[in-house]
């Protein structure tokens, strides 16, 4: 690095000297071979050696060779080269999905047997026994009226005789209204047949008729007709049943034990007066206060088994 300088130095002091038209100033002996000799001839040998000595090159600056101690060597390979530490070894295997500690609980199982179904208590009582008596007397016999005498053989109680009954039928359209099965009005099902009885149920459909004469009228004549299609045969009328207290209060039909009581009055009468039979209500049909008891009935109007049988038992005892 001193020989640079010296060398750079001496290059500037030899520029200055051109500019100002003096002699070049000698190169210093450093930069001239050692084996040369060269020297100025006008100058003694000896003050050229003098002026100059100080040039020289100084004993304790190192070989021009030598590389630049200016930049030191790295004293150590950088800390940072070492292998990475910064992803470290699994410490152990992963905990995040733990066994499971027990099996699942959340489906437990039954226990015991499902109870919503349960087992029918009783048979089932839609399909009643038979009434109570001999119910070969009515082998000759037409039953004619309305639904509540029509339950009576819906329910399998009354098995012998013939039904020319009907939902709903009265004493003005039994001469229009057909039976099931039938191509002709009911009221002419009687022709050509020979029946020893005939009984008469109707008044249930007609006790709110506006006028109870009217009724009683067209009950007259329907039981003249049915003589003289069947003449040989013995009539009946069954009185019209009662109603509960219930249906009977608030009834908006007519039909309540008023207008009932009022026209089994009227029958009564009717029937004297034409030579036919008028057959009263079992005595079970009425409680203490003249209505049709409430377990004799699920709609107040139409009878349960139960008192159909009654019925038919009381019938049978009246025709024996």
């Amino acid at each position: 690095m001193k020989r640079v300088l010296t060398v750079l130095l001496a290059l500037n002091f030899a520029l200055i000297s051109a500019f100002a038209g003096c002699r070049p100033a000698p190169v210093p002996e450093a930069q001239v071979p050692a084996d040369t000799g060269a020297a100025f001839t006008d100058e003694p040998a000896t003050e050229q050696a003098a002026s100059y000595a100080p040039a020289a090159e100084p004993t304790d600056a190192p070989a021009p060779t030598a590389e630049p101690t200016d930049a030191p060597a790295p004293t150590a390979a950088p800390a940072n080269t070492a292998k990475p530490t910064d992803t470290p070894k699994p410490t152990a295997k992963p905990t995040d999905t733990p066994k499971p500690t027990a099996k699942p609980t959340n489906t437990p199982k039954p226990t015991a047997k499902p109870t919503n179904t349960p087992k029918p208590t009783a048979k089932p009582t839609n399909t009643p026994k038979p009434g109570s008596g001999d119910q070969s007397v009515f082998d000759d016999t037409a039953f004619m009226g309305s639904s509540v005498l029509h339950g009576m053989y819906a329910y399998g109680i009354m098995t012998h005789g013939t039904f020319l009954t009907k939902i709903g039928v009265n004493v003005n359209t039994v001469y229009t209204s057909k039976l099931p099965g039938s191509s002709v009005p009911i009221i002419d099902e009687l022709n050509g047949k020979k029946y020893g009885k005939i009984v008469f149920n109707f008044g249930t459909n007609e006790a709110g008729w506006p006028s109870q004469s009217t009724f009683i009228s067209r009950y007259g004549a329907l039981i003249d007709d049915v003589h003289s299609r069947v003449p040989g045969a013995a009539l009946y009328v069954l009185a019209i049943t009662p109603v509960t207290k219930e249906r009977s209060d608030g009834a908006t039909d007519g039909i309540n034990m008023t207008n009932i009581n009022a026209l089994n009055g009227k029958i009564k009468t009717m029937c004297s007066e034409k030579g036919v039979t008028f057959i009263k209500n079992p005595p079970k049909f009425t409680n203490s206060s003249g209505y049709l008891p409430d377990e004799a009935s699920s709609d107040g109007i139409h009878l349960s088994p139960k008192y159909y049988r009654t019925w038919a038992a009381y019938l049978v005892e009246k025709f024996s």
